[in-house]
């Protein structure tokens, strides 16, 4: 629970009695993932209020959010990482918490957290250094595959754009091998991975590795086995309502990398577009 609590009170400004809640529900993560804000109070010696003041000054919208945030923790700790799931397994244990369907509400709820978590877990220096990354390689490899092969493919696409020389990695030629081995170690590899992880994708980010390529991983866990492979990695939440992994905050994480590389590539970006407009000018639909 470190993680999810502490270190947001670490870095919050607290009233005697905030830190007296804070102090609480860190000691007491198990209760307060199934007790109502008056319940943490009355536990706490607290009023009310107080409660809903604190989860606001750490930087939750209210307390609902908090003991949400609890919950996911208690519930990825209790599972053992829900990645070891099998795809059934997985869609059974989202049933058993969200019923036979899910609102419109709960599945809003999950991928705002998802969003949330990760854009606040991720230090600026980590993407800071996979941008130097990519701003410094002279040809750049993306690849993801499964459910993460979307989110490359995009960022791939946009990539092209800034940057001179990007390939995308696909299954053709022994699941990519082919055209990772032509990666150098003035190249830089961009990984999408998520649970359940492959030997497939290990053994490309390993190929990278071992010719000294640059290699970022984007993944749903610090755990990842690709983990060891990679000089920078961000961290996605993955949470879903289904049986598949959700991509929402993957591709935040893509779609900020790609904004913070814009400013360092005004320049090619204005050339590409100022000749594609005029290429494309008459397959454009006018309202």
């Amino acid at each position: 629970m470190e993680n999810v609590i502490a270190e947001r009170v670490k870095n919050a400004r607290l009233t005697h009695v905030q830190m007296k809640i804070a102090e609480y529900i860190i000691a007491n993560p198990e209760a307060v993932g199934r007790s109502s804000s008056m319940e943490v109070a009355r536990a706490a010696g607290v009023s009310d209020v107080s409660v809903t003041r604190f989860a606001r000054a750490i930087g939750y919208p209210g307390f609902t959010e908090l003991k949400d945030d609890i919950y996911n923790s208690l519930a990825e700790q209790a599972s053992q990482g829900i990645g070891r799931l099998s795809l059934s397994e997985r869609l059974e244990a989202n049933r058993e918490r969200f019923g036979s369907g899910v609102s419109r509400e709960e599945f809003a709820k999950v991928q705002a957290h998802n969003v949330e978590r990760t854009l606040a877990q991720n230090p600026e220096e980590a993407y800071e250094s996979c941008v130097q990354a990519v701003l410094g390689a002279k040809t750049c490899f993306v690849a993801g595959f499964r459910g993460c092969f979307g989110v490359a493919q995009h960022f791939a696409w946009i990539l092209n754009v800034l940057h001179g020389d990007v390939r995308l990695i696909d299954d053709v030629g022994v699941g990519g091998v082919d055209r990772m081995l032509r990666i150098g170690p003035d190249g830089c590899a961009v990984f999408f991975s998520a649970s359940r992880y492959y030997k497939s994708d290990l053994r490309l980010a390993r190929l990278a590795q071992s010719h000294g390529a640059r290699v970022c991983l984007i993944t749903d866990s610090v755990l990842s086995p690709l983990t060891p492979c990679a000089s920078v990695v961000l961290t996605a939440e993955a949470r879903q309502a289904s049986f598949f992994n959700s991509a929402t905050a993957m591709n935040a994480v893509a779609e900020y990398l790609l904004a913070l590389l814009t400013p360092h590539c005004l320049e090619r970006y204005r050339e590409h577009v100022r000749e594609r407009d005029e290429l494309t000018r008459e397959l454009i639909i006018n309202n």
